[in-house]
């Protein structure tokens, strides 16, 4: 019997990666790509001055690490809004 539900699994699982589409390089999908960045950037600024609080980091070295990743943020808004083009 485990054999006979392995063997269904391994073929369904099979059939759904077989069947996905590659992603596009849509509006949709550039929208998406653009929040989840701006997202991660801002978790991670979050999390570096939660660290610099709890003295987990020294503060040069966390303020100069959240300065770089304020100007990411900054150049990745300046591509979403086309100021910047990517070829």
């Amino acid at each position: 019997m485990k054999k006979i539900k392995l063997t269904v699994l391994t073929l369904l699982l099979g059939g759904m990666c077989y069947g996905q589409n590659q992603v596009k390089n849509d509006s949709l999908t550039k929208k998406i790509m653009y929040i989840e960045s701006v997202n991660t950037i801002e978790d991670m600024i979050e999390w570096m001055e939660s660290d610099i609080n709890d003295l987990i980091i020294d503060q040069e070295i966390g303020e100069a690490y959240v300065q770089n990743m304020v100007d990411l943020l900054s150049k990745i808004e300046d591509i979403n809004a086309g100021y910047i083009k990517i070829d």
